[in-house]
């Protein structure tokens, strides 16, 4: 936790004396030193240890409320194209994956179970190649079996690698293309003649926009969730904020 822009001692001292002014009768009004007003502090914090930590818990509250402000904020600036296409009704999930972090492969299941008792979710996978150029290939490589055969093939494909023993480099993509009954020279020269290079493109700038600069990294109507969570995180984000005055988007 950051303790906004003070050193965390000046934060504590400053929040501390909040407290205890409003607990403790007023005094005259004479002038301290610098020392009197740190020795009346210190006086009270070892009257009263707790404060230290309702002090604590203040400030991290409003850190996190704040966080959760600007998070919005990054979502407003790119949500009709981040959510384009989705009902504003259901909730959305949108996920911005690396075939070869393993945070990633571990958030899978946790997503996965997710979707089971959510019917309605709407999932969104972004290739986000972060990890060099193996990733890359295989998210290149996913996005081209997306045009050519459409969301059902790309989404059984990028369970499969998200599953692969090992790295997934091309020769694991290829394999488990052809394991998926997909023909790889045909996928491979796809990829080269750039076909779903607008989707990696659109995922790249998104990402950028977001200020994901890592993965997993999830995005929903609701807020941001930076790196793998449970499942109940991140149904939280799934929605709208209550109070909103918007729909799920």
């Amino acid at each position: 936790m950051t303790l906004s822009n003070m050193p965390w001692r000046k934060a504590v001292l400053a929040a501390a004396v909040g407290l205890t002014m409003t607990t403790t009768p007023a005094a005259a009004e004479t002038p301290q030193t610098d020392f009197e007003f740190d020795q009346r502090v210190r006086d009270a914090l070892l009257r009263n240890p707790d404060i230290i930590l309702e002090v604590f818990a203040l400030l991290e509250a409003k850190e996190e409320a704040a966080k959760a402000v600007k998070d919005q904020e990054l979502i407003a600036k790119v949500a009709d194209e981040l959510f384009e296409g989705l009902d504003p009704e259901k909730p959305i999930l949108v996920e911005f994956q690396d075939y070869n972090c393993g945070y990633c492969r571990r958030a899978h299941p946790v997503v996965a179970s997710l979707k089971e008792t959510m019917p309605d979710l709407q999932l969104v996978l972004m290739e986000t190649p972060v990890l060099g150029k193996e990733s890359t290939f295989t998210a290149k490589a996913a996005l081209a079996l997306k045009a050519l055969k459409g969301v059902d093939a790309y989404r059984e494909f990028s369970d499969a690698m998200m599953s692969v023993q090992g790295k997934a480099n091309a020769a694991a993509t290829i394999r488990t293309l052809a394991e998926l009954g997909h023909d790889p020279e045909e996928v491979t020269a796809a990829v080269l003649e750039g076909l779903g290079a607008e989707d990696l493109e659109k995922a790249k700038r998104l990402a950028a926009a977001l200020g994901a600069t890592g993965t997993p990294y999830f995005v929903g109507p609701g807020g941001i969730i930076r790196g793998a969570a449970p499942a109940n995180s991140l149904q939280a984000i799934t929605n709208a904020p209550q109070g909103s005055g918007q729909g799920s988007i």
